[in-house]
C-alpha cells in the first residue's frame, strides 16, 4: 500500500511542514532566525559537497513550499538575504568549483535547447543595460530582473538529473512540494474559518505596508515604489530575543504576510481565502495526478508509468490539490486548470474524452446542487469570481487590472520592439482597500505585458521560441503530463506573473530537463 515513493514523499512533506514550524518560531524570536537561517544553510552545504544532487533537490523544494523564498531570513549591512538566495549561490558556486576542478563537461552545453537559451539569456543582459540607459534606477533594475536570474540553475539541474533514477528524485519532490504548499493552504484557511472568527472584521479591513504616492510627505519618500518584490520591513531585525508587534492581528497572519508565503482574507459568512503563489505548484501536482491516473486507467500499455504511485495516493492528491486551487479563488489559476484538462482531453482518444467530459459534467452538476442547497454562501462567492473572469470591473481586484491596462500600453508604445529596460515603473489607481490610491510599480500582474515594457516583442518571442521548443520536445519523449503543466503556466501568467519569477521559472527548468534527458544521457555514454 504505501510504496517506497509514497514513503519518501510522504518524509518530505513533514519535512516541509518541520520547516515551516521553525520559520514561524524564528519569526517570533528573530535572533532564533538567523540561527535556523546559518544551520539550514551548514546542513545544506555539508550534504551538496557531498552530492550535489541533494542540494538541487533542497533547493527545488525550498522554491515550492518557501513561495518568495523568506521562509528563513539574514539581515547583511541592511540587505535581507533570503534562504533561496543563499541556497542558489550555494549550490551554482559548488557546481561551478566542481567543473573546474574537475575539468567536466558542461552537459547544458550539449542541450539542443542551449542556443535558443543563450539567446534569450543575451537579451535579459540587454534589457538590462536598456533600463539603465534609460535612467532607471539601479536597484530598480536589479530587483526587477534578478528573478531570472534563477535560469542560471540550468546548469547544475543539467549537470545532476541525466538519468532515470535522478528524474524520478525530480518528479518526487516536485510532486511532495506540491503536497506541502497545498496542506498548508488548507490547513490556514480551515484555523481561520473555525478559531479566528474574531479577525474578521480586521482581515477585511487590513491596513496596507504599501505606500501609495498621495502617502508620501516629501520627494524622498515620493520615489519609493509599491511592487511587493524585496522583503519586507519587519524582516530586517536579526538579533532580536522577541518581536515587537502593533497589531493584534493573529501571529499566523503576520507570519505568513511578513515571509510572503500566503495572502489571508476575508471572504463572507464564516469564509477565509487563503491564496498563495505557490499554489501554481498545487495546479503541477493536480495536473501531474489527473495524468497518472490517465495512464493508469485509460492505457492499455503496458508501458509502466513515469512515476509509479498507487490509485489511491493519486486520486488523494488529485483531490486536495484541486480543491486548494479552487478554494485559493485564483482566476489565473482555474483558468489554467480549465486549460490542461482541455489539453488532457486532446490527448486521449476521442470517445474516451467524451466519457469523461460526460463525467466531469454530471460531477459539476452534482456539486454546483451541493453548494446551492447546502452551502448557498459558498455558492455565492465562486459564483461571483467565476462571472467576474468575463467581467473584471465588478470586482475591486479586476478593476485594479483594468486601471493597469491604459499605463501599461502607453509605456510599451514608447518602444514595443525593444521596450525601455528593466526597472521601467508605470502609474496607476488602485482601488483595492489594502492599497488605495496611486501606486508606481515596475512588476504588475498582465505578466505578458510587463515582459514587452520590459524587452519589448523581440524579447518575449524570444522566451515563446524557448518554452514552445521545450513543450514541442516534451511531445518527442511522450511526457503530455508536462506539456499540459507548461500550457497552463501559460495560461496562469496572463494576469498573475509567474514567468518571470523563480516560482514559474523553476517549473520551467525541470521541463527543459525533462525534454532533453534521453539526448544528453546518449551523449554522456
Amino acid at each position: 500500500m504505501f510504496t517506497s515513493e509514497v514513503k519518501k514523499i510522504g518524509l518530505l512533506v513533514l519535512l516541509g511542514f518541520g520547516l515551516y514550524l521553525l520559520s514561524f518560531v524564528g519569526y517570533l524570536s528573530p535572533v532564533l532566525n538567523s540561527v535556523f537561517f546559518w544551520v539550514i544553510l551548514f546542513v545544506a552545504a555539508f550534504f551538496t559537497v557531498k552530492k550535489l544532487e541533494y542540494g538541487v533537490l533542497f533547493l527545488l523544494f525550498e522554491l515550492a513550499i518557501g513561495v518568495k523564498g523568506y521562509l528563513f531570513s539574514f539581515n547583511l549591512l541592511g540587505f535581507v538575504v533570503s534562504l533561496r538566495l543563499a541556497l542558489f549561490a550555494l549550490v551554482f558556486l559548488i557546481w561551478l568549483y566542481r567543473v573546474i576542478k574537475e575539468k567536466k563537461p558542461i552537459r547544458f552545453a550539449q542541450s539542443k535547447l542551449f542556443p535558443v537559451y543563450a539567446l534569450f539569456t543575451l537579451y535579459i543582459v540587454v534589457g538590462m543595460i536598456l533600463g539603465l540607459a534609460h535612467g532607471n534606477s539601479l536597484k530598480n533594475v536589479f530587483f526587477d530582473v534578478n528573478g531570472y536570474f534563477y535560469f542560471a540553475l540550468a546548469f547544475p539541474l543539467f549537470q545532476v538529473f541525466y538519468t532515470k533514477k535522478a528524474y524520478k528524485k525530480l518528479i518526487s519532490v516536485l510532486i511532495a512540494g506540491g503536497i506541502t504548499i497545498s496542506l498548508f493552504s488548507l490547513f490556514v484557511a480551515l484555523e481561520f474559518t473555525f478559531l479566528h472568527q474574531d479577525s474578521r472584521p480586521d482581515l477585511a479591513e487590513a491596513v496596507s505596508t504599501e505606500l501609495t504616492l498621495e502617502d508620501a510627505d516629501d520627494e524622498e519618500m515620493r520615489e519609493k515604489l509599491s511592487h511587493s518584490v524585496t522583503a519586507k520591513d519587519e524582516l530586517k531585525e536579526s538579533f532580536g530575543l522577541s518581536r515587537n508587534f502593533e497589531n493584534q492581528k493573529p501571529p499566523i497572519y503576520r507570519w505568513t504576510q511578513d515571509v510572503s508565503i500566503a495572502e489571508i482574507s476575508y471572504l463572507a459568512g464564516p469564509f477565509f481565502r487563503v491564496f498563495s503563489p505557490g499554489q501554481i505548484y498545487s495546479l503541477a501536482l493536480f495536473i501531474i495526478a489527473l495524468f497518472f491516473l490517465f495512464h493508469t486507467f485509460l492505457s492499455k500499455s503496458k508501458k509502466e508509468v513515469l512515476l509509479k504511485l498507487p490509485r489511491w495516493f493519486l486520486i488523494g492528491a488529485l483531490a486536495l490539490s484541486g480543491v486548494v486551487v479552487i478554494l485559493g479563488f485564483s482566476r489565473s489559476l482555474w483558468l489554467g486548470m480549465l486549460a490542461a484538462i482541455i489539453y488532457g482531453l486532446f490527448s486521449v482518444p476521442f470517445k474516451k474524452a467524451m466519457k469523461i467530459v460526460f463525467c466531469g459534467v454530471v460531477v459539476l452538476i452534482i456539486a454546483v446542487l451541493l453548494l446551492v442547497f447546502l452551502a448557498p454562501s459558498a455558492y455565492s462567492l465562486i459564483e461571483g469570481r467565476v462571472t467576474s473572469i468575463i467581467n473584471p470591473s465588478q470586482e475591486s481586484s479586476g478593476s485594479n487590472r483594468i486601471n493597469v491596462l491604459g499605463p501599461a500600453l502607453d509605456q510599451i508604445w514608447e518602444n514595443p520592439l525593444f521596450g525601455t529596460g528593466y526597472g521601467t515603473t508605470i502609474e496607476y489607481e488602485s482601488v483595492v482597500p489594502e492599497k488605495y490610491g496611486t501606486l508606481r510599480v515596475f512588476a504588475f500582474e498582465w505578466a505578458y505585458l510587463d515582459t514587452i515594457i520590459e524587452i519589448g516583442v523581440v524579447g518575449l518571442f524570444l522566451y515563446f521560441v524557448l518554452l514552445f521548443s521545450v513543450i514541442t520536445r516534451l511531445g518527442y519523449r511522450g511526457y503530455v503530463f508536462y506539456q499540459a503543466l507548461l500550457f497552463a503556466l501559460l495560461v496562469a501568467n496572463i494576469t498573475t506573473p509567474y514567468l518571470n519569477h523563480p516560482l514559474g521559472i523553476g517549473l520551467v527548468l525541470i521541463g527543459m530537463v525533462l525534454a532533453e534527458r534521453k539526448a544528453i544521457h546518449k551523449k554522456s555514454k
